[in-house]
């Protein structure tokens, strides 16, 4: 029935299984002249953060920068890593012991741990009065127990009477609180167990006669920390080792990190950088001049499947030596580079395209001593890539993750609920423009009417909601357009106002991912009025198919025209006057006419450079003696 209403010129429609549509999904068949184009840009602004690097590089990433290599050293080896059990709803096991944040304060509270006794017999006693309380299930237990040992202060004569209404069971004295009833209910027995294990507690503690802040710190810090972390606290005094080296490995550890190393799941960071093995600053100097040249080649396309994961590994290196420096731009970075490492982002626009459109040529002027189909095929537009389409799907993707997370994120801020988060950074002097008096004015003449600054700054918050919540399902729909432009323009207009340059560019280099096939190669093409040149050579002559090839590899618009002329000595390049060229001469005409080598026509002021490329695309055949230099005709007086 179908196949009598369809019309005869319609395909047949194919059916496809789920796993083909999958599969289609990731890897379709695009012009690799989009990734191409992502990595162009990409590696520009990649060089030009590493090139600011290299003004403080010492700072950033030596021996004694602001995060010295001692600190890193120690980080990447020691730094713990805590997850929950997997299977265990009871977290107790891998909860550690902390140590107040404050310097000072935590300086009293390891001192008074390196204080502890070393006999494991004698430190057990001096804390048996924390460890009965800790082990308490009622977590007003230790608070009360603790507040009542702290209001004994420093004075024997006051812990004594203290212990003695707490063992006789006798009433306190007048302003003075009574013992803790979950003490005070205990047997006779037990609270003379109490009392002897408070004495050796206070035996420990820290205690001067001038200044006895170090006590009032440890004691408040048991206070202030919560029940699971003050028993973890415990059982680590508890369970400190007898070897004084141990010991001392352990505590300094807890100082350090705040953190013990036997409650992580692993300590140190799997991570590689260059500069945790390299701190000479002139080694480092050589090494970054490296790295650079690296970035410039991946830019322009040369050697890209090495490139690219050289400078991914050198760009990561570079971040992992130093967090400080870490940023969303970093990240973005870090994204695309790792992407367009994936796929083949040297395919087009880059040096890798010339060089494999040299050989093509090559090839197939040794085959048949003409370009064939095939090869013309290849040489008008490189071919569509899996590889290529896969890369830019992965940042597709990548992108609506990132756009859903930032978009969910914001709602649960206030400010952004009610429509005054965007306002609230217009007028942070710390990101914009408050600087600038016209900017200033401008806000406050746009405050001054009350309708119009609550609709600007409602829509300017909901429109970014909008952007970033409904983008990453709209930008799969008909109104991708729309999502590009709102997107852009939003990221624009944060690099202006907020000053985020380079993140906001990265941003719209990934919206690029979004553009359909072809748009970007036929953007980039020069039109159908270039001027044509034809260079003449022989066919049968090695030399000459070369210098052909190389004429016929940079012209990327079919400017050029081939004209095989059997027995002709040095190739002959003609300009669109008619002009004829088999000379260094011939090198300025062709950069003057070929639309890919003109904006690049100064490097041939370079000593040298004209005269190289002359050998190249006019070889003079065997034997023969190359023609001497004419004088320039006389001018005419006037």
């Amino acid at each position: 029935m179908a196949s009598e209403i369809t019309p005869d010129t319609a395909p047949e429609p194919v059916y496809r299984s789920p796993w083909q549509k999958w599969v289609e999904f990731w890897f379709p068949a695009a012009d690799p002249t989009t990734l191409g184009f992502i990595r162009l840009t990409t590696g520009l602004l990649v060089l030009y953060t590493h090139l600011a690097y290299s003004v403080d590089l010492q700072q950033f990433f030596g021996k004694h920068g602001w995060y010295s290599a001692a600190f890193i050293e120690r980080e990447r080896k020691e730094y713990p890593s805590l997850v929950q059990p997997f299977w265990s709803w009871d977290h107790r096991p891998v909860v550690p012991a902390k140590v107040p944040d404050f310097p000072h304060r935590r300086k009293a509270v390891i001192d008074f741990i390196r204080a502890l006794p070393e006999d494991d017999a004698q430190r057990k006693r001096a804390l048996e009065f924390l460890h009965r309380i800790s082990a308490s299930d009622n977590p007003d237990h230790p608070l009360q127990a603790l507040g009542w040992f702290q209001d004994m202060r420093t004075f024997p004569e006051r812990r004594d009477r203290y212990l003695n209404v707490l063992t006789s069971g006798s009433p306190p004295a007048q302003d003075e609180p009574a013992p803790p009833a979950f003490l005070a209910s205990l047997p006779p027995a037990e609270r003379q167990q109490v009392a002897a294990d408070v004495r050796a507690f206070w035996d420990v503690l820290p205690i001067n006669r001038v200044d006895n802040s170090a006590r009032a710190y440890v004691l408040n810090h048991f206070v202030e920390i919560g029940i699971d972390f003050r028993r973890a606290l415990v059982n680590f005094l508890y369970t400190l080792p007898s070897d004084p080296a141990e010991r001392a490995k352990k505590i300094e550890y807890l100082d350090y990190w705040n953190n013990e190393s036997e409650k992580a799941l692993r300590t140190g960071h799997s991570i590689f950088s260059v500069w945790f093995h390299v701190t000479d600053p002139t080694q480092m100097a050589l090494i970054h001049a490296a790295v650079l040249v690296a970035i410039l080649m991946f830019t322009v396309g040369l050697f890209t499947r090495v490139t690219s994961v050289l400078v991914w590994i050198a760009v990561v290196g570079y971040i992992h030596r130093t967090q400080q420096v870490l940023f969303g731009m970093d990240t973005m970075m870090n994204i695309l580079l790792f992407y367009l490492m994936i796929g083949n982002s040297g395919a087009a626009l880059s040096l890798d395209r010339l060089i494999a459109r040299y050989r093509a040529a090559r090839a197939s002027l040794a085959r048949t001593g003409a370009i064939d189909a095939p090869v013309r095929s290849f040489l008008t537009a490189p071919p569509l890539s899996k590889g290529a389409g896969f890369a830019l799907r992965l940042i597709q993707v990548h992108f609506c993750f990132i756009y859903l997370a930032s978009g969910l994120s914001k709602l649960k801020g206030g400010a952004w609920w009610d429509g005054h988060a965007v306002w609230d950074v217009l007028v942070n002097p710390e990101f914009t423009l408050m600087q600038y008096e016209w900017y200033e004015k401008m806000l406050r003449a746009l405050a001054s009417i009350k309708p119009l600054y609550y609709t600007a700054a409602a829509l300017s918050a909901w429109s970014t909601l909008f952007i970033e919540i409904a983008g990453p399902f709209l930008l799969w729909t008909r109104l991708r357009w729309l999502i590009i432009f709102l997107a852009s323009a939003m990221h624009a207009g944060i690099a202006v106002l907020m000053g985020l340059n380079l993140f906001e560019l990265l941003m719209i280099v990934m919206l690029l991912a979004y553009m359909p096939d072809f748009v970007i190669r036929d953007r980039l093409r020069g039109g159908v009025n270039l001027a044509k040149v034809k260079f003449a050579f022989d066919s049968g002559s090695e030399p000459a198919r070369r210098a052909a090839a190389l004429a016929l590899a940079a012209d990327t618009e079919g400017q050029v025209l081939l004209a095989p002329e059997p027995a002709l000595g040095t190739p002959v390049l003609t300009d669109a006057g008619g002009t004829r060229y088999s000379d260094a001469r011939g090198v300025t005409a062709l950069f003057r006419s070929v639309r890919i080598l003109a904006p690049i026509a100064p490097v041939l002021w370079v000593p040298g450079v004209r005269g190289l490329l002359a050998k190249r695309l006019f070889p003079a055949p065997a034997g023969a003696v190359p023609p001497a230099p004419t004088a320039p005709a006389p001018v005419a007086a006037r």
